[in-house]
């Protein structure tokens, strides 16, 4: 049985006793009254009684259409809540809500309109996530399979009785391996995500030239084939030394993630501009790219670990962890990060160490 329909026979049961209890007593309220059993007593006993019957269907309709009604709405809404449909009900048969007038009940109207509304909005984000995990799911599948594929065509090519050249051996034994370690960056940034979750990242921080530190990162970074169409430039407001405390490999790996992903999402000849400069006492990191820019939407996906960017001509782009990683390096070292970005104007990625 209902609820609704056990609240609703419940109050038929009170109502019905209240009666039974009333003619039960009558006469005793007669002889209190010293009114005498006879004619005029039978009348007045029925006209006594069809006023406490008047008294209490009008008590039964004051209490149907404020407490009955309303509690069978709000049975209805929660019932629905609990089934996954987050919005309010349609209203019962001749009752408005707008009708209420019991405060604890507007009270309760305006609680769970909050929570329809904070449960509509997380099933939308849920979905979106899921459907974010799923596409990002997919494409870490695809980055693995298209290096692997590479790896076998090419083994199986060596392994075949065809005599290749030296120069052809060494080739895919190159592509072999740059396919390999693109596989071994891959399982390393998925192996940090779930260190990032435990908490087991040491820091080993030192007091290092903050200058010297990234001409070496830029340097290193421009050894990669990839970045040989896309000029890399560092500017430093002030020559002097930058010392900074900071761990040297998470601040190396994020400053390549950062780089790197503005070459991955950018056209050919997009300038990469790396400042540093020392602010109001604090250190500031700026990556600069006159790119494609992005989106508001985008800028706030940017480092969500399952969000994998815009596609270019590029074969694979990553898992879309690089991001993600990179930021929470800066975090963990103390550092905050700021993106501004417009379509068609650029990316500037501000990383800023407190002194």
């Amino acid at each position: 049985m209902k609820l609704e329909t056990k609240i609703s026979l419940i109050l038929i049961i009170i109502f019905f006793a209240i009666g039974a209890i009333f003619f039960i007593t009558g006469f005793s309220v007669l002889n209190l009254l010293s009114i005498p059993l006879g004619t005029n007593g039978l009348v007045t006993y029925v006209l006594f009684a069809l006023l406490i019957i008047g008294i209490l269907i009008g008590i039964g309709l004051v209490i149907d259409r404020q407490i009955r009604k309303p509690l069978v709405f709000f049975i209805r809404w929660i019932d629905q809540l609990s089934s996954g449909i987050f919005k309010m009900p349609d209203t019962i048969k001749n009752f408005s809500v707008n009708k209420m007038r019991f405060r604890p009940f507007l009270e309760l109207k305006s609680k769970l309109e909050s929570l329809t509304n904070q449960l509509s909005a997380a099933e939308v984000e849920r979905k979106e996530l899921d459907e974010t995990r799923r596409n990002w799911t997919l494409g870490v599948t695809h980055d693995l399979k298209t290096p692997l594929s590479y790896i076998k065509g090419y083994a199986a090519m060596l392994r075949s009785e065809h005599k290749w050249e030296e120069e052809e051996i060494k080739e895919f034994a190159t592509i072999i391996e740059d396919k390999s370690l693109y596989m071994e960056q891959l399982i390393e940034d998925l192996s940090v995500v779930y260190e990032f979750d435990k908490m087991q990242i040491p820091l080993n921080i030192s007091t290092t030239n903050l200058v010297v530190f990234v001409k070496n990162v830029l340097e290193d970074l421009r050894q990669y084939p990839m970045a040989n169409d896309y000029p890399i430039h560092l500017n430093v407001k002030d020559e002097s030394d930058i010392l900074l405390s900071f761990d040297q490999t998470l601040l190396k790996r994020a400053l390549e993630n950062f780089i790197m992903n503005a070459i991955y999402h950018n056209p050919r000849e997009t300038t990469i501009t790396v400042s540093i400069e020392e602010i109001a006492g604090s250190t500031l990191i700026e990556i600069k790219d006159d790119g494609i820019g992005m989106d508001d939407k985008t800028v706030q996906q940017l480092f969500n670990q399952y969000y994998r960017g815009t596609t270019t001509d590029k074969s694979h782009l990553g898992s879309g962890l690089g991001m993600s990683i990179a930021k929470q390096f800066i975090e963990k070292q103390g550092g905050q990060i700021k993106v501004v970005s417009e379509p068609n104007k650029g990316t500037k990625i501000k990383i800023l160490f407190p002194c």
